[in-house]
């Protein structure tokens, strides 16, 4: 049988990926006077701006004095400045400040900064990121998900999609070897109920995340064909809102089909409210009509 393993949720945060930078250009703005308000409005903007923009690494608070050096802020500055704020955002923020030293220190490079980027990083942004990054400790390493698990249970937009991807407690391999234990049942329910509560809220990276982890068995949830269509066809009706005219939608029947064909007329009917529900939510969320 297909688990829930480290492939599916790869596809699935793939498609959440791609979800949220759709969706990002058409979320409302947020308050200027908050940078890390911007990237918790976004919808599924599973990359907050201030956890992974290298200017934000190496910012200082007060203003710079007019010909002197940029000043580095060192990562435990920054992190106490976000845990500081008390936001869910910033907590959210940490997270990624620390899983991107813990990228760069695997890659030697920031995968996700450079898709966002469009280009590769440069020898001076990867000195930089050395730079900020030597220095962490494996305290630190360990808190991180603290900081992911603050924002997931907040409802931060991308962080109930990574609190998945992590494991139980960051440790994947526990779903296999230990399904029953009751803690990693805990997790699995808290898992699951943050991604549906986000998704409910037309956070799309959730919506995709479900959709995938409902499709087939797996190590979180067992296949629900009826729970699959719903999130698909609420994909399909905010592709369709959001997508230039031409642009193929990649939930349209076409390639769905198959699924629809598992579901009784009833079970269509439900799916088919549960779809337009969460694209209606979306709408009002961006402020958008519905196409035709």
């Amino acid at each position: 049988p297909f688990t829930m393993n480290v492939k599916l949720t790869g596809i699935a945060i793939a498609i959440a990926a791609l979800a949220a930078a759709l969706a990002l250009a058409c979320w409302p703005a947020a308050d200027t006077a908050n940078p890390d308000g911007a990237a918790a409005a976004a919808a599924g903007a599973a990359s907050a701006s201030q956890g992974r923009s290298l200017a934000a690494y190496f910012s200082i608070d007060a203003a710079p004095v007019p010909g002197a050096p940029p000043v580095a802020v060192t990562l435990a500055q920054r992190l106490e400045r976000l845990a500081a704020s008390g936001k869910p955002e910033d907590a959210y923020a940490a997270y990624q400040l620390l899983d991107d030293c813990i990228a760069f220190g695997q890659e030697g490079r920031l995968p996700a900064l450079e898709f966002e980027l469009g280009r590769e990083m440069t020898a001076e942004e990867k000195a930089a990121q050395q730079q900020l990054c030597a220095g962490m400790t494996q305290r630190q390493r360990d808190e991180r998900l603290a900081y992911l698990a603050t924002a997931a249970r907040a409802g931060v937009p991308g962080a109930a999609t990574l609190f998945l991807s992590e494991g139980p407690f960051g440790d994947r391999s526990a779903l296999r070897n230990r399904p029953d234990d009751p803690l990693v049942q805990a997790w699995k329910r808290q898992a699951i109920a943050q991604l549906t509560a986000q998704a409910d809220e037309a956070e799309l990276s959730s919506v995709a995340t479900l959709m995938m982890a409902y499709l087939r068995d797996g190590e979180v949830v067992q296949k629900d064909a009826p729970q699959a269509y719903g999130y698909l066809l609420a994909l399909r009706l905010v592709y369709d809102d959001i997508l230039a005219p031409g642009v193929t939608n990649p939930y349209q029947d076409e390639y769905w089909h198959w699924l629809q064909d598992e579901l009784t007329p009833a079970q269509q009917a439900a799916a088919a409210a549960k779809g337009q529900a969460i694209a209606a939510k979306f709408r009002q969320h961006t402020g958008r009509p519905a196409h035709g």
